[in-house]
């Protein structure tokens, strides 16, 4: 393995095999970066995130570079990570080159992380909503959730939102989710509540403004 990395870490330069593991853990969990995202999600990355290092992940086959300044992690990276500690059973799959909309989630995301009471992002699908992401919030053994749908100006976007507004509605009475979030609780050493007191909240985070009730926030940022 030294071998392998030794172009990407040197001897010497402040790099760490650790700091390399964050790094790649990070690309995944966030699904399409720039390789400018990775100084704002760590400045430490600077040490390990020049082009010619992350072309010699690419070479080693953990990153792909699906287009131009757009990195992925690959799923031969996963069993690396989970040697090194970390927890890969929530990481999201990743398909598609990283367009506007996700590099536009992209941006959300690294924000997320730097919340104070961050606890994890996860990537849930249901038959009938797919959020951006679940963003799991968390002081001691206190939690909330909150889904997150990242939102820029589109033709009936009003429209567009309201069938969101319709679907999470109906997610909340629909036992799929709880049965997710049960199934992850144990991946993040937290308490699974009783379904009764299971719930959730949404945040639509753009320029739209509207008034949806109690659950719902309309926000510019996290």
């Amino acid at each position: 393995m030294k071998d392998l990395l030794k172009d990407i870490i040197p001897l010497s330069g402040g790099g760490s095999y650790k700091l390399l593991w964050d790094m790649l853990y990070h690309i995944r969990l966030l699904k399409y970066v720039r390789q400018s995202d990775l100084k704002l999600i760590n400045p430490r990355y600077s040490k390990i995130c020049a082009v010619n290092k992350l072309d010699k992940l690419i070479e080693i086959g953990w990153l792909s570079n699906p287009s131009s300044d757009i990195y992925v992690a690959n799923d031969a990276l996963l069993p690396v990570l989970k040697d090194n500690g970390y927890q890969i059973k929530t990481l999201p799959k990743v398909v598609g080159y990283g367009g506007d909309n996700e590099l536009n989630n992209t941006s959300v995301f690294i924000k997320a992380l730097k919340l104070p009471d961050f606890k994890a992002l996860l990537f849930p699908s249901f038959e009938y909503i797919r959020p951006d992401a679940l963003l799991v919030r968390a002081v001691d053994n206190r939690y909330k959730l909150e889904f997150l749908e990242i939102e820029v100006d589109k033709p009936e976007w009003t429209n567009w939102i309201e069938n969101k507004r319709v679907n999470y509605l109906k997610l909340a009475q629909d036992r799929q989710v709880y049965a997710y979030w049960k199934s992850v609780c144990s991946y993040l050493d937290l308490a699974v509540p009783d379904e009764k007191d299971f719930k959730f909240s949404v945040s639509i985070i753009g320029d739209i403004k509207l008034d949806f009730g109690k659950g719902f926030n309309f926000v510019d940022r996290l």
